[in-house]
């Protein structure tokens, strides 16, 4: 067993827009209903929470109770049922186990199958702090050091924890082709993407362009092509085809040293297994049956059949979440939740679980609340400043394990994660932890201002309708200024 720990008018309408965006920046020293009351948020639909996050007392409402579009403001609530319902200590799990007998010489006589738990975290990025680079690696190594050297079977791909239904319905089309997009399923390796590197500074008639992973059974198609001017580059990677080819598109100039991109495939299972076989080759482990899937391949194996098993915290996940509001671990964590709670880990199941969660743990009304995915990507979520900010009051109440991790989570202002750009200087630096949120037409924000009287405040900011030619820039000023009257004025 391997266990990780972690330690985007008129000239009179322009005007107006940039001297209110002025006015925001510096901040005015104006109270939330001063604020809410600037010409650049007419015709925006906006709801606003604040309660005292120890005692419980409502502070300001404004439409508490109309459902709005969260954004990735949803995050709030899935990582927070995640942490509440799975417990603070909860293991990601992937297993290999054979289903047969391994001989002195290290054949495996039967199938090789590869359980998997749902775990979003099996990618260099996440795993950086471990020094893992490729977790396909590790674990063929991990099979090489059992003594391993040749399977007779099938390597079997078990994604029975998590359903395949891996892209919701709801999501863009055009969303599809980027990472924020990618599927959702029980095996998931490098966030289910395929990376891929592109250099301009060889001679050819195109950029060098390669997979950097090496997985049968996908290719490159390079149609990019050389810029005239210099230091461009506008690269785009459309989704593999049914069979496995990958179109690369866009132009680049020469002298241009290498970039990364990265591309969702359509079967994140099937990736990991191609991966797997590749490594195992590498390690010089033969594959006899090739690669075949089967949900509850597993089941019925005892204790003795596990070979290998590789453990993440659910902490590592939680914390990408939200510091780096990462679509895929969210969506993952909703599956998850789902499954582990209701046993049905699809979408469904996920906000099943979380309006459970809201129904019974944090205590307050799930009308209005609907629940599409755990990112925030689908715009049919609906969530309402009410069930935010109570969620945000029970997180802070709640034991210290949960309650640290999940505070934890939350980006700080002026340091890390989505707010280290906002909120800047002192007393506002660091008296911030929130979660901000945008899709077109919708700007959020979310979590806990620590006042200059030492009260712990929790907020939700939730705008809609966002006027066309308003730019989220300027939605973002405006959450700011909310902050900087609530550290200021309680």
């Amino acid at each position: 067993m391997l266990s990780l720990s972690n330690d985007a008018f008129s000239d009179d309408v322009m005007l107006s827009t940039v001297l209110c965006f002025a006015l925001a920046l510096v901040g005015t020293g104006d109270s939330v209903e001063e604020i809410l009351e600037r010409k650049a948020l007419r015709g925006a639909s906006i709801s606003v929470a604040v309660m005292d996050a120890q005692t419980g007392e409502r502070i300001f409402s404004r439409d508490i109770d109309a459902p709005r579009t969260p954004a990735s403001n949803q995050k709030v609530l899935t990582t927070a049922a995640a942490i509440s319902e799975l417990g603070p200590d909860y293991l990601f799990t992937t297993r290999l186990l054979g289903n047969g007998q391994v001989s002195k010489q290290g054949v495996l006589s039967g199938d090789l199958i590869l359980r998997g738990g749902g775990d979003p975290c099996l990618r260099a990025d996440a795993l950086q702090g471990q020094e893992i680079e490729d977790p396909a690696q590790l674990l063929a190594e991990l099979l090489k050091s059992r003594g391993l050297t040749r399977i007779d079977g099938a390597l079997v791909l078990d994604d029975e924890f998590l359903d395949r239904q891996w892209v919701h319905p709801d999501w863009e089309q055009t969303d599809l082709d980027f990472p924020y997009a990618a599927p959702v399923s029980a095996l998931s390796i490098h966030g289910n993407c395929m990376p891929i590197s592109l250099d301009g500074r060889g001679s050819g008639s195109e950029p060098a362009g390669k997979l950097a992973t090496s997985a049968p059974g996908y290719s490159l198609r390079n149609e990019v092509k050389w810029a005239s001017g210099g230091n461009t580059f506008v690269v785009g990677a459309m989704r593999p085809d049914d069979g496995g080819v990958i179109r690369l598109r866009g132009r680049m100039s020469h002298g241009v040293e290498s970039r990364a991109l990265r591309v969702p495939v359509r079967d994140g299972a099937l990736l990991f297994g191609r991966c797997l076989v590749s490594e195992l080759r590498r390690q010089g482990i033969t594959v006899r049956g090739g690669i075949q899937r089967e949900g509850g391949a597993a089941r019925g194996l005892g204790a003795d059949s596990e070979l290998v098993r590789l453990e993440t915290p659910l902490s590592l996940a939680v914390i990408l979440a939200n510091k780096e509001s990462d679509n895929s671990i969210s969506d993952h964590l909703a599956k998850v939740v789902g499954a582990e709670v209701l046993g049905d880990g699809s979408f469904a199941g996920g906000a099943r679980a979380v309006k459970d969660f809201l129904r019974d743990v944090v205590d307050v009304t799930t009308v209005g609340f609907a629940m599409s995915d755990g990112s925030g990507l689908a715009r049919s979520n609906r969530v309402t400043a009410r069930q935010m900010v109570d969620t945000l009051v029970t997180m802070n109440q709640a034991a210290p394990g949960v309650r640290d991790l999940f505070i934890r989570s939350l980006p700080v202002a002026g340091l890390d994660g989505s707010l280290r750009d906002r909120l800047t200087q002192p007393p506002y630096l660091g008296s911030v932890r929130a979660k901000s949120g945008y899709i077109q037409g919708v700007s959020a924000l979310s979590g806990y201002a620590s006042t200059s009287s030492g009260r712990l405040l929790a907020f939700s900011i939730l705008i809609n309708d966002v006027p066309k030619g308003v730019s989220n820039r300027l939605m973002k000023a405006v959450q700011d200024d909310i902050c900087r009257d609530l550290v200021d004025r309680f």
